[in-house]
């Protein structure tokens, strides 16, 4: 009767180490799918990044060549100012002065819809005071933006306020450094003044006027959510695959089916089975069998994120190798944008 029971509480134990199993491959075969399409998408998008860096490529090209002809075509205008008698250049100066200021007012448009600066400012040995040193782009420190406002006298009520989503800043948004340079660089200053540190800067960014009080709400939000994401601690892997513990086979060492029996590798795990009844063995079994496929589908989902964290690396390097080929792009514009300006101005004074 004592081997009745020992059975029937080995049976029992089985029933709920292989319910958890169940539950545990089913959770590794969603992740398992979910990872799949991941990768699926992952592959896609990182191609279609190639290909759009490949347009970015054609674009830069062409820009090449509309500067190249723009060239020509401010060398074939000077030929008609000598063929015309304009020897002293009288009419290229006005055209070339009417162009910059046409170039000017266009810089200044662009620069008004800048909506992120730096505020920078020096420290003052003799005086031993801090003082303005002016506003800078955020996406180029070494360019000036022109005064969009006035850092000291923003309120609360202001579009412009300071970003205290910044790391390593002080309590009024400060980051501190010897030089500016050493701000642009890794770890990219200091949150407290050292006796060597002579120049700061904090970012400010512009919002959009709303209701009473939103400004303020929105911005207080804003701040909360970037320091929740700072703090938020990652999930980690067994959290992610839901991976059941083996702790119940302790218990079951109490009704005869050792822990030892049912998982162990050990060279005593064949005798250990002989002393099962043959229900109990067979049962051990499958959970064996259920425990070899959990550890190959974990194998496949660590396989799998092996894949994705390369594909992720490609869409990096494919993004910064981008970010360059816009500031290409946008550099070419630029210089081609300038040349027509000139070439037009040019063309209207030849024809006068």
């Amino acid at each position: 009767m004592a081997e009745e029971d020992r059975s029937e509480a080995n049976m029992a134990m089985i029933r709920e180490a292989e319910s958890k199993q169940t539950a545990t491959k089913d959770s590794i075969f969603r992740i398992q799918r979910q990872l799949a399409e991941t990768e699926t998408i992952g592959g896609h998008t990182l191609e279609e990044l190639r290909k759009q860096g490949s347009q970015m490529d054609d674009i830069s090209n062409d820009l090449d060549k509309v500067s190249a002809k723009l060239d020509t075509s401010s060398s074939l205008q000077n030929t008609f100012d000598k063929w015309a008698g304009n020897w002293w250049g009288g009419k290229k100066k006005a055209a070339i002065n009417e162009a910059n200021a046409e170039i000017a007012q266009r810089n200044a448009e662009e620069m008004s819809k800048v909506k992120e600066v730096f505020e920078h400012e020096t420290f003052h040995t003799t005086s031993r005071v801090w003082k303005a040193s002016g506003l800078y782009l955020c996406t180029d420190s070494s360019v000036r933006a022109p005064d969009l406002f006035d850092p000291a006298s923003q309120t609360a009520e202001s579009n412009w306020m300071i970003d205290f989503g910044m790391t390593g800043i002080d309590a009024e948004g400060w980051t501190y450094a010897y030089d500016f340079a050493t701000l642009n660089k890794p770890p990219f200053g200091k949150p407290t003044a050292d006796w060597n540190c002579y120049v700061r800067r904090r970012k400010w960014r512009f919002h959009e006027k709303k209701a009473a009080g939103g400004g303020a709400l929105t911005e207080v939000k804003e701040r909360n959510q970037a320091r929740l994401e700072k703090v938020r601690p990652a999930p980690t892997q067994a959290e992610k695959i839901g991976y059941v513990s083996r702790a119940q086979q302790a218990k079951m060492s109490a009704s005869g089916l050792a822990s030892s029996s049912m998982m162990s590798r050990s060279r005593g795990a064949a005798a250990a089975d002989q002393d099962l009844d043959e229900d109990s063995a067979a049962g051990l079994q499958q959970l064996k069998h259920n425990d070899a496929e959990i550890n190959a589908g974990l194998a496949q989902i660590s396989d799998s994120l092996d894949r994705l964290g390369a594909i992720a690396g490609e869409m990096k390097n494919e993004t910064v190798s981008q970010t360059k080929k816009l500031e290409r792009i946008d550099e070419g514009m630029t210089r081609a944008g300038d040349k027509t300006a000139v070439v037009n101005a040019r063309q209207k004074f030849l024809l006068r």
